[in-house]
């Protein structure tokens, strides 16, 4: 092989990995959001969120709501849809109700607003360019709902270990019966024999948890944070948590910090 050659090859080879690593590296948002989620309570027309450009270049943002993903239907309108960010520039992102007819107005309803910031054309050829998309919720609020605020949604919770499919194994039950949604950060079980991975739990709804750490449905302790209005994290809380086969409700107690997060 000559030189000339495995010049060529090796430059291939740095181009693929050059690549790769650029495709495997976490990708940063320059386009910044005034907060982790937006709260729009029914006797608010409207609601608004900031959006700023942290970074050294012009992008173009685009900006939506959807019910999930490919559900686009919404009784929202977001404006602006379209529109241009210069370096160290603000603006204002604004979320007005259409219509709410066909929304619940027994729970809060949970949408999303994604932020896409579109670089401009580079010059030059082979350049990698990432389109960064931020997605963060949106909470309809009813003005009619009852049992409180909604950061103490958390004290209302049920718990329960029950047996698993079939009989088989254990999991663990947490029902939801208030009108609002709860963000879990996590579950740790008895301390450090399991951490779960959790999702937000709908109003008026179930999930389970498959346990690992345990056979059989027997008494364990929950640790655990939640996420409140603002993006912040609750105090850690625990649980004790029965072997029942319907969830009961459970006050949680508070943690020292020393215990450590889920």
């Amino acid at each position: 092989m000559s030189f000339i050659t495995t010049t060529r090859a090796v430059t291939r080879a740095l181009t693929v990995a050059s690549l790769c690593a650029a495709i495997a590296a976490p990708a940063h948002a320059a386009v910044l959001l005034g907060g982790t989620r937006v709260i729009l309570n029914e006797k608010d027309r409207e609601a608004s969120i900031s959006m700023k450009n942290e970074g050294k270049a012009p992008y173009v943002v685009q900006a939506w709501l959807d019910a999930g993903e490919g559900k686009n239907k919404t009784p929202f309108l977001l404006t602006p849809p379209l529109s241009r960010l210069d370096p160290g520039m603000e603006n204002l992102l604004r979320i007005m109700r259409v219509s709410s007819s066909d929304l619940p107005a027994d729970r809060e309803s949970v949408f999303w607003l994604n932020v896409k910031e579109i670089p401009e054309k580079a010059e030059g050829e082979n350049v990698l360019q990432i389109a960064v998309r931020t997605r963060i919720k949106l909470y309809y609020r009813p003005a009619a709902l009852r049992g409180g605020d909604a950061s103490l949604a958390r004290n209302s919770l049920k718990w329960a270990v029950a047996a698993g499919a079939n009989g088989q194994g254990a999991v663990l039950k947490v029902v939801n019966p208030t009108p609002y949604h709860v963000t879990f950060t996590g579950f740790r079980i008895n301390k450090n024999q399991q951490e779960i991975r959790t999702e937000m739990l709908p109003p008026m709804a179930e999930q389970s948890y498959p346990l690992k750490a345990i056979k059989t449905p027997q008494a364990i302790t929950v640790t655990y944070t939640t996420i409140n209005d603002y993006g912040g994290e609750t105090p850690v809380e625990m649980v004790n948590v029965p072997a029942a086969s319907e969830p009961v409700p459970l006050k949680p107690e508070p943690v020292p910090d020393s215990a450590g997060k889920p």
